[in-house]
């Protein structure tokens, strides 16, 4: 049996698999490549793809010496800097390091302790603290 892909192939396997299981394009390319003979359903390594970094070495680096950039961690990793995640693990640079991203419990209350004192502060101040007036000398 001859394989040939048209219009009418590529709706016969959006029928079978679902709407965006794959445009005529892309039922085309499959066609091609199984008509060569290559059946293989795995994607064949290429260059340039980005590396998988393991998380634990990243998250041992980041342990050691929080103050590290994404360019030294690359650097270190010998990956480009767009590879290094660390949001996956919970990280975010601010001030210079790396800090956990979600808020602990502590820092939480620390924020509604404060809030609740500059709030409480503008309520007690008169409305005459806020007026600024002035005369015409």
């Amino acid at each position: 049996m001859e394989l040939y892909c048209t219009a009418a192939s590529s709706r016969r396997i959006c029928q079978a698999f679902g709407d965006s299981a794959a445009n005529e394009r892309t039922a085309r390319q499959w066609f091609q490549k199984f008509r060569s003979g290559d059946l293989s359903l795995c994607d064949k390594a290429r260059t340039g793809r980005p590396q998988a970094l393991d998380d634990e070495a990243l998250q041992a680096a980041i342990e050691e010496d929080s103050s590290q950039t994404y360019g030294e961690l690359a650097r270190q990793f010998n990956t480009s800097s767009q590879t290094v995640n660390l949001h996956r693990l919970g990280k975010t640079y601010r001030l210079s390091k790396w800090v956990p991203h979600t808020l602990l419990e502590v820092h939480k209350q620390q924020r509604v302790a404060t809030c609740l004192s500059l709030l409480s502060r503008y309520r007690r101040a008169s409305i005459f603290n806020r007026v600024l007036t002035s005369d015409e000398n």
